[in-house]
């Protein structure tokens, strides 16, 4: 071997040597790397099973104290999994019994549970499904389910669900259903109108009674404003109004004229309320509407009635007057001529003759006491005197002054009449007729008229006793009547009690008697206060 190729030889191995310790430094760097990468591999291996550890505890935790019911079944519907509600819900013994939830669909419901498994498994998942069950105790449940399909590998192995027991709240659904239904029916059939506005009052809701009195039908009024479809002229603002006020919150009831959908004229009574939404905001107004036409149209006869009433008695008062005077004059001029033929004659006609002319003024006497006497009873309801505060005590006083009371007779007032509100001329009229038939038909020798008053809640009753003649039980009534005279004398026309009833009936009160003939008679009247 020449020396040149030793010395090529030497280059060679030299090389061959740097490159072996350089390829075994970087080996060394590599090893220390990798050591410290699997350092590193150990310590997040460590960090993932502590995670994995909490994660699994807090997930346990979750699944062993949520609130709805949590099961995991395979896809035969056995049961793996569930918590302690789910227990409660499907009234399990414990959470590893062993059963399966296909059994617990309730017959009627096995029809929709087999497309709603298929469809869990197509899709993934299904939400918001409900169904009846019968839980292992055999009661009755309803329940709501959200459900997913658990995969492994891509393939379905598993299914879990939250199950939620809303039995009551479908009870109170179905309730409120039936509540609903029924009340829509008896809107819907009432004879009342019902129509509902927005605060633009353009119709949203209208019954089929409010149709029948306005003639026109639900889909001609949804979206119309009622003011411009019902509305006359001059109470065009009524209703502009009325809806500012529901706006306010106010209710009321108010009249309406209104043009039905033929044209016609007609009067309705309405409620209004205002109707809110959930969070209290007036969304509109709700109206109940009653057609009063009819008692509109008797209303506007009854006041053309009183008018012409109001005439007729105005005129038949004139006519009582005339007539009064007219019949009072010429009885005047006839018992005038009696007295001087009485006069003139009197030493030639025989006691017979005389005593027919005594019978002829006396009667004369009584046709006038009898025309005043009608007269009176004609004004007592035509005359609309101001009712005042009357002392009936002073008023009774005043009266016995000027009242003939005879020697043998004794009025006794057995307390203080109170002061109460009416016409002091004609309660002057029901005491002064009273008290003087109590002493016109009194035979005792000593006669006893007692006055005595009652307080009544409303009212004041009053009564005059007597112990004079009494009055028969069958003339009790017929006493009220006029020209119903018990006694026929010459100052008794029977006009007296008919003008006391009436005067009585005027003051919102009752008349009556108690009587036995031979012991007396009490006559009660009650006033109003």
């Amino acid at each position: 071997m020449s020396h040149e190729d030793v010395e090529i030889l030497k280059r060679a191995i030299a090389r061959e040597r740097a490159s072996r310790k350089a390829a075994e430094e970087i080996l060394e760097a590599k090893s220390a790397e990798l050591f410290e990468l699997n350092q590193k591999l150990e310590a997040s291996h460590k960090e993932l099973e502590t995670l994995y550890s909490k994660t699994n505890s807090q997930l346990q935790g979750v699944f062993e104290n949520i609130v709805d019911a949590y099961v995991i079944i395979d896809l035969f519907g056995n049961v793996l999994k569930m918590n302690q509600a789910a227990v409660e819900l499907l009234e399990f013994d414990s959470i590893s019994e062993d059963v399966n939830l296909m059994n617990l669909v309730a017959p009627e419901e096995v029809k929709r549970i087999v497309p709603s498994f298929k469809g869990l498994l197509v899709d993934g998942s299904i939400t918001n499904f409900k169904i009846n069950i019968l839980t292992k105790n055999k009661s009755n449940k309803y329940v709501h389910i959200n459900a997913s399909t658990i995969y492994e590998d891509g393939i379905a192995v598993a299914a879990q669900g939250i199950v939620r027991d809303i039995t009551l709240e479908n009870r109170y659904q179905q309730a409120l259903e039936s509540e609903k239904q029924k009340y829509s029916n008896i809107i819907a059939n009432m004879n009342l109108g019902l129509v509902e506005v927005n605060n633009d009052d353009e119709i949203l809701m209208v019954n089929q009674s409010f149709e029948k009195i306005s003639g026109y039908s639900e889909s001609e009024l949804i979206g119309k404003k009622g003011g411009a479809v019902f509305q006359v002229d001059q109470d065009k603002n009524i209703i502009k109004t009325e809806n500012e006020k529901r706006k306010r919150g106010e209710s009321n009831s108010y009249e309406l004229k209104v043009k039905n959908k033929a044209g016609e004229v007609r009067y309705w009574l309405i409620s209004g309320a205002p109707n809110y939404d959930l969070q209290g905001n007036v969304i509109g107004s709700i109206g109940i509407h009653l057609d009063i036409t009819e008692l509109k149209n008797l209303e506007f006869q009854k006041e053309k009635l009183l008018q012409k009433l109001e005439k007729s008695n105005d005129e038949l008062q004139e006519y009582a007057h005339i007539v009064s005077h007219d019949l009072k004059s010429p009885l005047r001029s006839i018992d005038a001529l009696v007295s001087w033929l009485k006069e003139d004659n009197k030493d030639k006609l025989d006691e017979a003759s005389l005593q027919n002319f005594d019978l002829i003024q006396t009667t004369l006497e009584k046709m006038e006491q009898l025309i005043s006497d009608v007269l009176n009873y004609s004004s007592v309801s035509s005359d609309n005197s101001e009712k005042q505060s009357v002392d009936t005590q002073l008023l009774l006083d005043d009266l016995l002054k000027i009242l003939y009371i005879p020697g043998h007779i004794k009025v006794k007032c057995m307390r203080q009449l109170p002061v109460l509100c009416g016409d002091k001329t004609k309660l002057q009229q029901v005491f002064q007729n009273l008290i003087g038939n109590a002493v016109k038909f009194n035979d005792k020798s000593k006669g006893l008229i007692e006055i005595d008053v009652e307080e009544q809640p409303e009212a004041f009753k009053f009564s005059i006793k007597d112990n004079g003649i009494g009055i028969a039980p069958q003339f009790h009534e017929n006493i009220f009547k006029i020209f119903h005279a018990l006694n026929k004398s010459k100052d008794s026309t029977g006009i007296g009690l008919s003008l006391v009833k009436k005067i009585v009936n005027l003051h919102e009160g009752q008349i009556w008697l108690e009587s036995e003939p031979g012991i007396g008679t009490t006559f009660f009247f009650t006033l109003k206060k």
